[in-house]
C-alpha cells in the first residue's frame, strides 16, 4: 500500500507540472524540459523504493523538434524479452535480402530443447509441429512466446548472427547471449539492453533506416498487436500504442511507440530491483508511460492557429 500511495501522490504532482506555461524559446524546449523533470521525479521516487529505473524518449513527429532525452543512469540491464526486438530486426533484414520468407515453414521436433516454459502458448501445442516464420514472429512479440523465440534464434543463424547485425548497426549494448529460459552465465551467456539503445532501435524502425520500410512497418504492426498490457498497456489506450514488454524476477521493462497521430514518441523504460513484487515495480513503469502519454496530449502555441507547432523549431521557416 505504501508503494501505491507514493506513486499516486507522485502522479498528482506531475499533473500540475504539465499545466505550467512554457517559458523557453522555442516553446517546445520548455515543454520537453518539463517532460524530463517529470520523468526524473519518477526515477527518484523509484530509487527511494529500491528500484533502478531508466527512461529514454525521442520525439518522432517533429512536433518537439526531434528532441531526445535519457533520465536515470541508462545502465545496461538484463534484457528479458525486450531483446526479441533485436532478433526480429535481424530476421527482417534477412527477409529484405531475400534469404528468408515469412511463409517459410519451420519444423519443431518433439522433445526439442527449444520448447520451454515461461511466457507464451506454443509449448502447449502437439509436437512435432510445422509452423510458419510469420506465426512464430507474431507469437514472439504479441504473447512474448519463449519457445517461438528460441526457434527463431536458430532460424536467424544463432547468437553470432544476431549480435553481428546489431553491432554493425552501431548498437554497443544490445546483446543476445542465451535462449529464453536456458541457463544464464554472465556476462556473455546473458541478454542485455539499455533504455537508450532500445529507443534508438525503435526510432530506426519508425524511420525505416534499420531494415526496409515494409519490414519496419511489419515489426511495428506486430508491436501494435501486443497482448501483454501489464505496463505501458495498462495506462495507454491500445489504439495509441505499439510496444514490447519484458520481465524476469529482477527486471521489468517496456518499450515502444506512443502512436497518437502527429504526436508520436518512442519510449523505453527499464528497471532492475530485488525484494519487491513485479506489481510494485510496474507501477513506476506505468507512471513513466502515463506521463509521456499525457505529454503527447498537451497543447503548444499554434495548435489552434494556422502555424504548425514544428514551425517554432530552430531553423524552421
Amino acid at each position: 500500500m505504501r508503494h501505491s500511495l507514493a506513486v499516486a501522490a507522485l502522479a498528482g504532482t506531475l499533473v500540475i507540472s504539465f499545466a505550467a506555461p512554457a517559458a523557453a524559446d522555442p516553446p517546445q524546449e520548455g515543454a520537453w524540459q518539463r517532460l524530463r523533470s517529470n520523468l526524473e521525479a519518477v526515477v527518484d521516487a523509484a530509487a527511494d523504493t529500491g528500484i533502478t529505473l531508466s527512461v529514454a524518449a525521442t520525439d518522432l513527429s517533429g512536433r518537439y523538434c526531434g528532441a531526445s532525452l535519457k533520465v536515470g543512469g541508462d545502465e545496461r540491464v538484463k534484457a528479458a524479452s525486450v531483446i526479441k526486438l533485436g532478433l526480429l530486426a535481424t530476421l527482417m533484414d534477412t527477409v529484405d535480402r531475400g534469404s528468408l520468407d515469412l511463409n517459410t515453414s519451420v519444423h519443431i521436433p518433439e522433445g526439442s530443447s527449444n520448447i520451454v516454459g515461461g511466457s507464451g502458448t506454443l509449448r502447449n501445442r502437439e509436437f512435432p509441429l510445422d509452423i510458419t516464420v510469420d506465426e512464430l514472429m507474431r507469437l514472439m512479440v504479441q504473447v512474448s512466446d519463449n519457445t517461438a523465440t528460441n526457434v527463431l534464434i536458430d532460424v536467424a543463424g544463432g547468437f553470432g548472427v544476431v549480435n553481428s547485425f546489431l553491432a554493425a548497426a552501431g548498437y554497443e549494448s544490445l546483446w543476445l547471449g542465451r535462449k529464453m529460459i536456458h541457463p544464464a552465465t554472465p556476462p556473455l551467456q546473458e541478454n542485455y539492453i539499455t533504455a537508450g539503445e532500445v529507443t534508438e532501435l525503435i526510432v530506426e524502425l519508425w524511420d525505416g533506416t534499420l531494415v526496409s520500410r515494409s519490414s519496419s512497418d511489419y515489426i511495428l504492426d506486430l508491436m501494435h498487436g501486443q497482448l501483454v498490457n501489464t505496463k505501458y498497456g495498462a495506462v495507454i489506450p491500445r489504439e495509441h500504442l505499439a510496444n514490447k514488454t519484458g520481465e524476469l524476477a529482477d527486471v521489468s521493462h517496456d518499450s515502444g511507440v506512443i502512436t497518437l497521430p502527429g504526436r508520436e514518441i518512442a519510449l523505453t523504460t527499464t528497471t532492475a530491483y530485488s525484494g519487491l513484487s513485479q506489481a510494485q515495480v510496474n507501477q513506476y513503469v506505468q507512471e513513466t508511460a502515463r506521463i509521456a502519454y499525457r505529454f503527447t496530449q498537451a497543447a503548444l502555441p499554434g495548435d489552434k492557429g494556422k502555424r504548425p507547432a514544428n514551425s517554432y523549431c530552430r531553423g524552421s521557416h
